[in-house]
């Protein structure tokens, strides 16, 4: 079966604004002119419409286009752990309905995957599988849909150290899809970077995808079942950097062995498609991952020191948020964000989008630690494992005003900032057009007009 290679999300991450009413279509072009053979109907703190993907369905249908063939949509449900329920049992029952929907009106199966964010515990995946079984044979007893549906939960893994437990998520979902009567020969999961690095770093972050990436190729040879691990990365590096047209092919050699990877909104909006195309045929050339050791201690170590580094400036970043504005239908991060230290922050887009407004790019956030693995002599092994990581440094350099970071944040962390520019050999050369305009910025035009300067919100 066809197992797409590119997914496009409905991500806030561009600085142009799309409505609900506008996805439908978005969805059609993400296909047509992106290449795109995958969307993601997002209702994870969304207030997407319940038809959507069947009004998705129904538009690819009129049109004559591959649904259920080389083209799928792919719902991400609120998880049930941190939204309500209602949500996630109405968003399963909106995607059992649309497969109902394109089985009876064009023969196919539009949706053949579910996705569940923030899993980090086999209790709730294993209760939406059993409530998607539920859905699918009460529909069937109606009419609405057949009873034998082909559609899979695919986990969303968003933790550095759930990551390190690949292995157990996929044996789990593997498991539970076998005992449902479904034939488990494909298992998806998917690897999320940017909520990761919003809890442990960006370095903490990436190191646990490479180790992950490992680990299911470790499965892949051993195994009945065949793993395709979706990697969802956005645009600045903090994100992953897959989006960036300046990084997307050293990025793709850092995190080699994903089989697919989300188009978000930015790369489809805020750059030419020229650029795009670029970022799609460095994607499309990954090869299988890298062994490389990584060491756990490692990551825990760097998630502390970024821990440490970030936490006397939350309160600063969560008032800085408040200016960043919201390009898709979400509820506000006040109520549905995440947590460093007992600490309420944005969630990952919004939180990178206010540390570039603060002049200090979030991947220059792990300082601290740059310096603690200098002095151990493990800075080394740490850029063999993340070969992007000097290049991420160079990149977000151009955005690193000192001026502002010293009037918002103080002088303790451009210290700790501009010793490990020195020890990365990484001299920044300053957007001086862009430091311009952030000198002075204060309102959410300022938030866009520096968004649309580095081609991404956040």
């Amino acid at each position: 079966m066809h197992i797409p290679r590119f997914m496009c999300t409905q991500h806030p991450d561009s600085t142009t604004r799309v409505t609900a009413a506008e996805e439908v279509d978005e969805a059609v072009i993400g296909h047509i002119a992106f290449g795109c053979d995958e969307v993601m109907v997002d209702y994870e703190g969304k207030a997407t419409p319940y038809s959507q993907p069947r009004d998705i369905a129904a538009r690819f249908i009129s049109l004559g286009l591959p649904l259920g063939r080389r083209f799928f949509i792919t719902p991400r449900i609120p998880s049930p752990r941190l939204e309500d329920l209602e949500r996630s049992m109405l968003s399963l029952e909106a995607s059992v309905l649309a497969n109902g929907y394109s089985a009876r009106v064009a023969g196919v199966h539009a949706v053949r995957w579910i996705v569940l964010p923030m899993v980090e515990d086999f209790e709730t995946l294993m209760f939406v599988y059993k409530a998607l079984d539920l859905k699918v044979r009460s529909l069937a007893e109606l009419k609405a849909t057949s009873r034998d549906e082909p559609v899979e939960l695919v986990p969303l893994i968003e933790d550095a150290f759930a990551q390190l437990r690949v292995r157990e998520f996929v044996e789990a979902v593997a498991s539970a899809s076998a005992r449902s009567g479904r034939r488990a020969e494909h298992v998806r999961v998917f690897l999320g970077i940017s909520d990761s690095a919003v809890r442990h770093g960006h370095i903490a972050s990436s190191l646990a995808i490479v180790h992950a990436l490992q680990q299911i190729n470790d499965i892949n040879r051993n195994s009945e079942y065949t793993v395709w691990p979706i990697l969802g990365s956005g645009s600045p590096p903090f994100r992953g950097g897959m989006n960036n047209s300046y990084l997307a092919a050293v990025e793709a050699e850092q995190y080699a062995g994903f089989h697919t990877v989300t188009l978000q909104s930015a790369v489809r909006y805020d750059i030419s498609h020229a650029e795009f195309t670029k970022v799609r045929e460095a994607l499309a050339r990954h090869g299988g991952p890298r062994r490389v050791e990584i060491k756990v201690e490692l990551i825990a170590t760097a998630s502390e020191l970024y821990r440490e580094f970030v936490k006397p400036y939350l309160a600063k970043i969560a008032e800085l948020a408040s200016l960043v504005p919201s390009t898709r239908e979400r509820v506000s991060w006040t109520q549905y964000g995440r947590d460093i230290e007992g600490l309420r922050v944005p969630r990952a887009i919004v939180y990178t989008a206010a540390w570039y407004f603060a002049g200090l790019p979030p991947t220059l956030l792990d300082a601290r630690f740059i310096a603690w693995a200098y002095k151990r002599d493990a800075l080394d092994e740490v850029v063999k494992a993340l070969p992007a990581l000097v290049r991420e440094w160079e990149y977000d350099s151009a955005y690193y005003c000192r001026k502002r970071v010293e009037k918002l944040l103080g002088g303790s962390a451009i210290r700790e900032v501009e010793m490990a520019f020195d020890i990365l050999g990484v001299k920044p050369e300053i957007n001086e057009v862009y430091a311009a305009l952030l000198s002075n910025a204060e309102t959410h035009a300022h938030v866009i007009a520096l968004g649309k300067v580095r081609g991404f919100l956040g």
